[in-house]
């Protein structure tokens, strides 16, 4: 695939993903799981499109595992993070769910991806 096919490539994709998932959130109700079809998953979705397209099945699927590890990790950390902004408050609290996803994604690093 050529640069500009590819550059096509990824603003296509890039624009019709993030426009199809501003469409889902508005519809949502209520407006807290908007966050949900937020950017991120339009653009790990595009980007998958054009890594296939222009790399082939096998590095998309490295890259799947790695998105998976990422999910994980911001989980763990969000259920943390609930506790510990309760407890600590803010600031401390947010450095917690920090370090809690610091050591969760190295873990699933070092364990599924690499």
């Amino acid at each position: 695939m050529s640069d500009t096919a590819l550059l096509a490539f990824k603003a296509l994709t890039g624009g019709l993903f993030v426009a199809g998932f501003a469409v889902v959130a508005e519809l949502l109700v209520p407006k807290r799981f908007a966050g949900l079809f937020s950017a991120s998953p339009a653009v790990a979705l595009g980007n998958l499109l054009v890594i296939t397209a222009s790399k082939g099945r096998h590095e998309a699927a490295l890259d799947v595992e790695g998105m998976i590890a990422g999910a994980v990790a911001m989980t763990v950390a969000a259920s943390a993070g609930f506790a510990a902004v309760r407890r600590f408050r803010a600031i401390r609290g947010t450095l917690v769910v920090w370090c809690v996803w610091g050591v969760v994604a190295e873990a699933a690093y070092f364990t599924v991806v690499r």
